[in-house]
């Protein structure tokens, strides 16, 4: 009996450790239609409205140097579930976004399929990660 219960202890163990693996998808983001072949672009990945309208609490983060018109970049595995992007390129790398007045000075986009340059809400952003994906985002200006 105790070895059983040790086996039972032990595979249980096991799958609590793959079961998150097996919940996760890896997410690559390809970003299209950069004009301007400096800087950097920030790439920040949101599991809820208030994180995304705020632009706080971005639950993955990356930055990469601009080298190429279009950049793949790939977030890892993240777990699966609703999410949204947001994108900007940093064309001076002051490691923020610019403005003139209301409007971004820099390009931008996100996983909305809006092609308006008022930010989208997360619902319109929103896209579900069941399985290993690529998001397309096509920077506007």
């Amino acid at each position: 009996m105790k070895k059983y219960l040790q086996l039972l202890a032990g595979t249980s163990l096991v799958c609590a450790l793959i079961s998150p693996s097996l919940s996760a998808a890896e997410l690559t983001v390809e970003v299209n239609n950069i004009q301007q072949l400096q800087g950097s672009l920030y790439i920040s990945l949101y599991k809820d409205a208030q994180g995304f309208d705020s632009n706080n609490n971005a639950v993955k983060r990356e930055k990469v140097s601009v080298d190429k018109a279009t950049q793949q970049i790939k977030l890892g595995d993240v777990p699966t579930g609703d999410y949204a992007l947001r994108v900007y390129q940093d064309v001076n790398d002051n490691g923020k976004m610019d403005f003139n007045g209301m409007l971004p000075a820099e390009p931008f986009g996100s996983s909305s399929k809006s092609t308006e340059l008022a930010p989208p809400s997360f619902s319109d952003a929103k896209f579900t990660l069941g399985k290993n994906q690529k998001i397309q985002i096509q920077l506007l200006k």
